[in-house]
């Protein structure tokens, strides 16, 4: 098993028909085969790519790839389980699509409709149920496993600025079909968007002898012996040519953009909502994060982490998700810090529990003679990992922690 990994993912942000689904087939078989591989921290780098024979070349996956299985059945027909329950059917998408556009009208501000909201919450959906459905998946494998979804080539007029990942890559996933050559290229394209703040190389041999003292970010071993050759992308459609071309990017509706929160314990549901936060701003985000002083009342809150901690992990996770925007991360220690007041905010991101924190922003700002803030509204993350509550939560972690700190400590008075 590795400490860190990193695996590139093609998505298609111009999905328009069932065709540009069954790219989710191989990237669902990719993530199952590898995440048992992973201990720690898993990468994983989301290309947006449109390469234009997707509509006449990819088959459906339950008619061209299953009947020619060559890996074990019981992985192939998990994998098949996971994507017919959440990419198979368009017209399900689409019947999902409706029910979240009717509860993004619930939790809006009736006084000052979020317009702007409005005319993108297609794609701004689309995208957040990708990461959702992907952090879902490798939540249930393993919740104990750190993920980072990183969008690469999907903002548009974006400023090129490298993404920086604190730690060493172990191991990068490949697929098996890759020769030499196009490993290569693959670690090319991954160096030119990754740098490593430790600033060491690592000389160590690996597997496929691949070292290279000037890589940016040090990468120590490739693996393409984990991921079956039913999940590898198929040749004909995965042009590394086509990498960049052709694409239909995301222009973030929003300059300034607010959200808070405690992120204790980052978990998938925490993630979602800043990678959506972060996708939807262009400039500048003010990042509300409690101070332990006033969580006293939240269940185990002797086993929060300290507010520095948490606003440096915050941080970083944002700026893999957008390092284009400048982010001011303020203490809070009352619901509201700079929402009321500021002028440069636009849009506030909430997840539906502080529906009526935002209103009240609003309701003040209309009597300050500002504009009202837009509310995006991301959905509950929920797992079956989750206890009793009604969503993932910080709470139940602690609690897990907390339960497994008492059992360390009766075997150790034994």
């Amino acid at each position: 098993m590795y400490k860190t990994g990193l695996i590139r993912l093609l998505f298609n942000f111009e999905a328009k028909n069932k065709h540009d689904l069954y790219l989710h087939y191989y990237n669902v078989g990719k993530l199952i085969s590898i995440a048992p591989k992973v201990k720690d921290h898993l990468y994983i780098e989301l290309v947006n790519y449109n390469n234009i024979n997707f509509d006449r070349s990819l088959n459906s996956p339950t008619q061209q790839i299953i009947k020619q299985s060559t890996t074990g059945s019981e992985i192939n027909e998990k994998v098949e389980k996971i994507y017919n329950d959440l990419f198979f059917s368009w017209s399900e998408i689409d019947k999902k699509m409706k029910i979240e556009k009717k509860q993004q009208i619930e939790l809006d501000d009736s006084e000052s409709p979020s317009l702007n909201v409005q005319a993108n919450i297609e794609p701004l959906k689309r995208l957040e149920n990708i990461f959702f459905n992907y952090y879902q998946i490798l939540y249930n494998e393993n919740p104990r496993l750190n993920v980072s979804i990183i969008p690469l080539d999907l903002i548009k007029q974006q400023e090129h600025k490298e993404i920086n990942i604190n730690n060493e890559i172990d191991i990068l996933f490949l697929d098996n079909s890759m020769n030499k050559f196009e490993q290569e290229n693959e670690l090319k394209l991954i160096n030119g968007k990754f740098i490593n703040n430790n600033n060491n190389n690592n000389n160590n041999n690996n597997n496929n002898n691949n070292n290279n003292n000037n890589n940016n970010i040090s990468i120590k071993s490739i693996d393409s012996t984990s991921i079956s050759t039913d999940f590898s992308y198929p040749k004909h459609f995965y042009e590394q040519s086509e990498i960049g071309k052709n694409l239909t990017k995301w222009t973030p509706p929003f300059k300034g953009v607010v959200l808070g929160g405690t992120f204790d314990r980052m978990h998938p549901g925490h993630k979602v909502m800043l990678t959506m936060a972060a996708l939807v701003c262009s400039d500048y985000m003010e990042v509300g994060i409690t101070d332990n002083s006033i969580l006293t009342s939240k269940k185990y809150s002797e086993l929060i982490t300290p507010f520095e901690f948490r606003t440096e992990k915050t941080l970083n996770f944002l700026k893999l998700i957008n390092p284009s925007v400048e982010y001011n991360m303020l203490k809070l220690v009352e619901p509201y810090a700079n929402t009321m007041t500021s002028k440069k905010l636009e849009c506030i991101v909430i997840s539906p529990e502080v529906y009526r924190t935002a209103i009240k922003i609003n309701t003040v700002r209309r009597e300050s003679k500002l504009k009202p803030l837009e509310i995006y509204s991301i959905s509950y993350f929920d797992t079956p990992h989750q206890g009793d509550d009604v969503k993932l939560s910080s709470s139940y972690l602690r609690e897990l922690d907390f339960k497994e700190m008492m059992k360390n400590k009766q075997q150790q008075q034994q």
